[in-house]
């Protein structure tokens, strides 16, 4: 049995208590990264040691034979109910099954092969299936445990009885099992009177008609260029079309990217195109409706947000994919092009500690949440986060809030600590050595490196004469392009 963090033996512990005093269906809030398999499996070995049968239940295909390997390498013999899977074994005392299997045979499977322990993972997507199983396993005192990092979906204080939670995700970084995160919020595109759906969240038609504005679309890219450092990429877009036009802009620029979708009946396909992602055969891999959960690429070191959610789950789940910790990598950079950040927080902001009971949506919506319990949320003008009115850093004073805040200009990082010039004395002289040396090369007047730098940097050095011409690096180069882009849009403007 793989040894437990402290936080993971808590959450065991927690939950036994629960059972104790009498709490039959209890969610567990895990965050990305904190290892909600190795809990599960250290369960289900302790309901095994007991005689006890433990099922596991997955939403999706690809997490059955993952789930499976997993519980296998730790030691317990496993079957599997999906189709006619090749470890189908109902004698296995555990079983890791779909809920879409489970659904057609739960009616007629006899008792005794039925669970006496029941973990469900994603929990927060709950089918009524889910709910029928839950409700017999409350009926025969059966322990259920749902898993999930954004237990926040309307109505799930009705089906479970109590929320256990041990760790957060600002803990899993300061203790180094995720990465730090560097959020930049951009001219966030006005969202006022787009229609919502039945869900509460903007409808994605709707959506993509403000997206998709060509300015928006090459504004993404070129904000790509500039900050994320060549970094292996995932992009959220709104719909098929916007992540297909993403796609062919970042291609047109020299950016191998590629489109996936879950509306694709060819899977094949598309694990081939997630593999080559991960592979750094393809550097930005745009997607709709596939990548927000039951996947883990911690390679990837950067998210844009190109879809704008009121969702906190959605929101949660998008950034997540790239807060996992890999070799050589150091944080991970959110590009955030919809306000989602301002709207839902920061991947470290705290979260609701209490499931949402149907009626009372304080722990849901951020804004009725704040007349209650302070908020932390970035200053639209400096980027420092702060649950405070008036910015304690710059001393801006927003006017009364849209659904989305518009703001001008260029990109901003939202921080927790009051806003510095980065351009040191050392830092700007580089950057103006690297132009010069641009310069050279191209064969262009010096005057022009000047003017750049004054134009990307807000300044240029004082002692130009004295710097000398420097090979440019690949970020200057990336920079330089990105000027070189924003000046041909202002000559087609005119």
């Amino acid at each position: 049995m793989q040894q437990l963090r402290d936080y993971q033996q808590q959450a065991l512990t927690e939950l036994r208590n629960g059972i104790r005093q009498g709490a039959t269906a209890q969610m567990l809030m895990a965050p990305t990264g904190s290892g909600k398999t190795t809990i599960a499996s250290a369960i289900k070995q302790g309901a095994c040691a007991k005689g006890k049968k433990a099922f596991f239940i997955v939403d999706s295909l690809e997490l059955v034979d993952q789930a499976a390997a997993r519980f296998e390498q730790d030691g317990m013999w496993v079957g599997v109910i999906q189709g006619q899977h090749y470890m189908t074994d109902y004698a296995a005392p555990v079983q890791v099954a779909t809920i879409q299997t489970l659904r057609r045979r739960w009616r007629s499977m006899p008792d005794e092969l039925r669970p006496s322990l029941l973990i469900i993972d994603e929990a927060h997507v709950l089918h009524s299936a889910h709910e029928d199983i839950i409700q017999w396993c409350k009926e025969n005192r059966v322990p259920v445990i749902g898993l999930s990092a954004t237990p926040f979906r309307k109505g799930l204080g009705k089906v479970f009885d109590r929320l256990v939670t041990t760790v957060t995700t600002a803990d899993l970084m300061q203790q180094g099992y995720l990465c730090p995160a560097r959020c930049y919020a951009p001219n966030i595109p006005d969202l006022t009177g787009v229609k919502t759906n039945h869900t509460g969240d903007w409808d994605s038609e709707a959506l993509a008609e403000v997206m998709n504005d060509v300015g928006l679309v090459g504004d993404v890219v070129e904000q790509w260029l500039k900050l994320a450092e060549n970094r292996q990429t995932i992009v959220f877009a709104t719909n098929v079309a916007h992540s297909r036009a993403l796609c062919d802009r970042f291609n047109q620029l020299g950016v191998h990217a590629e489109h996936i979708d879950g509306y694709d009946d060819d899977k094949v396909a598309r694990t081939n195109t997630i593999n080559a992602f991960r592979r750094g055969e393809i550097k930005v891999l745009c997607n709709v409706a596939v990548l927000t959960k039951g996947f883990d690429a911690p390679e990837t070191g950067c998210v844009v947000l190109a879809r704008p959610t009121k969702s906190l789950m959605l929101h949660i789940q998008m950034i997540g994919r790239g807060l996992r910790t890999a070799e050589g990598k150091d944080d991970c950079i959110i590009i955030d092009h919809a306000g989602n950040c301002i709207i839902n927080g920061l991947p470290d902001s705290p979260l609701p500690t209490e499931l949402h009971d149907g009626q009372n949506s304080r722990n849901l919506d951020r804004k009725q949440r704040e007349t209650k319990d302070p908020v932390e949320k970035p200053c639209i003008s400096c980027g420092f986060v702060s649950t405070k009115h008036l910015c304690p850093s710059c001393g801006f004073k927003p006017e009364v809030r849209k659904d989305v805040e518009v703001v001008d200009g260029e990109l901003y990082e939202l921080t927790k600590e009051p806003k510095k010039d980065k351009w040191t004395t050392e830092r700007l002289a580089e950057f103006y050595a690297e132009l010069r040396g641009y310069c050279a090369q191209k064969g262009i007047k010096p005057g022009w490196a000047y003017y750049k730098c004054q134009e990307y940097a807000g300044r240029a050095p004082r002692n130009t004469r004295q710097i000398k011409p420097k090979f440019p690096s690949d970020e200057t180069l990336r920079i330089i392009r990105h000027l070189n882009i924003k000046a041909a849009k202002r000559r087609d403007a005119a």
